[in-house]
C-alpha cells in the first residue's frame, strides 16, 4: 500500500465518507437556512413597518381634515385656493 491510501483508510467514515466530504454541503446547507429566514423575517418586517406607516399617514390626513382623504394636503390647499380666485 502506498502512503496516501494508507492515510485515508486511518479516516472516520461517517454515512461512508470522511468528515471533510461532508463539511461543504453541510455549510452550504446551514447558510441556506440562515439567508432563508432572514429574508422571510426582512420580509415581514418590511410589510409590518408599511402597514404602520399607511395608516399613520391616513389617521394624521383625517385628524388634520383636509382633502377627501386620497389627495395630499397640498393638492387639497391648492384647489382650495384656485376656487376662491
Amino acid at each position: 500500500m502506498s502512503q496516501n491510501q494508507k492515510a485515508h483508510s486511518s479516516e472516520v467514515k461517517t454515512l461512508g465518507r470522511s468528515p471533510r466530504s461532508l463539511t461543504a454541503p453541510l455549510a452550504a446547507f446551514t447558510m441556506a437556512l440562515v439567508l432563508g429566514s432572514w429574508c422571510i423575517s426582512s420580509i415581514r418586517s418590511a410589510r409590518r413597518d408599511a402597514r404602520y406607516h399607511i395608516s399613520d399617514r391616513d389617521e394624521s390626513a383625517s385628524a388634520r381634515g383636509q382633502g377627501s382623504g386620497s389627495e395630499p394636503g397640498w393638492l387639497a390647499k391648492a384647489l382650495e385656493e384656485s376656487k376662491r380666485k
